[in-house]
């Protein structure tokens, strides 16, 4: 065996016979082996010098081909990672571009309700599907619209021409009554009537004005004035209607809380619930009604002890002719389109209305509206 100065081994072999080493010698090989504190890598390539027959083995340090190999992995896991970084960060830009449009479609589709159908989806003119589906959407808004509005004419049509009628009804009625000859019971069946054609002009009434709001057609000035004010006023005047169910009304206020809008309408919002609140409340029980400001907004609500609504009917107190079971509450006059009116002024006003329940029973309405500015 020979060691160069680089690390070099040649040895020579000899004593083996042909067949061995014939099997020995059937290729080239290499391998690390360790020597002592340090790794080799040795190839083994057969020789034949005439009949003499070796193994030459040719080794070096394998050190510096792992200091390289292992350079080269760090070089390879850090490449990899800012590739991945970039990546990721390039394709959270290019998805938020790329979103962007659709992004906006969405804000826009969630501001198109049944009171603003005039709007429409912006369209972005990248060519793509995206476009397509905002144009479609439009078009489907616009028939949606056309719909709305055909509905509230047709409504607000109908109304109007009924009105005409139903107060000729009611005018012959009454006169019928004058009639001393008639029967007792032909007297009452004629009240019945009379009756009967109030409440259809009630009725008439408020979808008529239903109408109008929804198409945004009925006439509401807009005046600046302390809603607290007015809801002391409507408070005194409704004390009778408590006082004949043996309800107490009681009132809580704050000195001023200025707003803006048609003082009739608001004075409609203000009786509507207040006159709900007595009629569901048993005798002996307590209505509150009160005024402050919450969030920079105009807040009125009115409490009650009654019953409360039913889970299943909250949401639903709202909707146009809905009446609550009349086995829990009782026979209560109304044709169910009161609420549906405070929704619709409260929401021409630019504020809403919503209804809860009390967790120690009775149930509790809250009107909010914009501030004056």
């Amino acid at each position: 065996m020979y060691v160069g100065d680089r690390g070099l081994v040649v040895v020579r072999l000899s004593g083996i016979d042909g067949g061995c080493f014939r099997n020995a010698l059937s290729g080239v090989s290499s391998a690390i082996v360790h020597a002592g504190r340090h790794d080799l890598l040795i190839t083994t390539v057969p020789f034949w010098s005439g009949p003499q027959k070796y193994l030459v083995e040719v080794g070096g340090s394998a050190t510096p081909i792992k200091r390289v190999l292992g350079k080269f992995l760090v070089s390879f896991l850090i490449g990899l990672f800012v590739v991945l970084a970039l990546a990721l960060w390039g394709g959270f830009w290019v998805i938020k571009w790329a979103l962007a449009p659709v992004k906006n479609i969405t804000a826009s589709a969630e501001e198109i309700t049944s009171q603003h159908l005039h709007k429409r989806l912006p369209i972005v003119e990248t060519g793509d599907e995206i476009a397509s589906l905002s144009k479609t959407l439009n078009q489907m808004i616009r028939r949606l619209d056309e719909s709305f509005q055909s509905i509230n004419r047709f409504t607000a049509d109908a109304s109007h021409e009924l009105r005409t009628p139903l107060t000729i009804i009611r005018g012959e009625l009454e006169t019928l009554l004058l009639d001393e000859s008639l029967s007792k019971n032909v007297r009452e069946t004629i009240y019945s009537l009379v009756e009967e054609t109030e409440n259809l002009t009630k009725i008439v009434k408020c979808l008529l004005s239903l109408s109008r709001l929804d198409s945004g057609s009925a006439q509401m000035e807009r005046v600046r004035l302390n809603l607290a004010d007015l809801v002391s006023t409507i408070t005194d005047q409704m004390v009778p209607l408590a006082d004949e169910k043996h309800v107490i009304l009681t009132s809580q206020r704050q000195g001023l809380v200025e707003v803006e809008g048609d003082r009739v309408r608001l004075k409609q919002v203000v009786v509507n619930l207040l006159d709900n609140a007595i009629k569901y409340t048993p005798e002996g029980g307590r209505v509150t009604i009160g005024v402050n400001v919450s969030d920079r907004q105009a807040q009125l609500e009115i409490s009650d002890t009654g019953p409360g609504i039913p889970a299943s009917d909250l949401p639903h107190v709202f909707e146009r002719f809905f009446r609550a079971d009349p086995g829990r509450f009782g026979t209560i006059e109304g044709a169910g389109l009161g609420l549906s009116i405070v929704q619709s002024i409260c929401a021409a006003h630019g504020g809403l209305v919503k209804a809860e329940n009390h967790a120690n029973g009775g149930c509790r309405f809250v009107v909010q509206l914009p501030l004056a500015t």
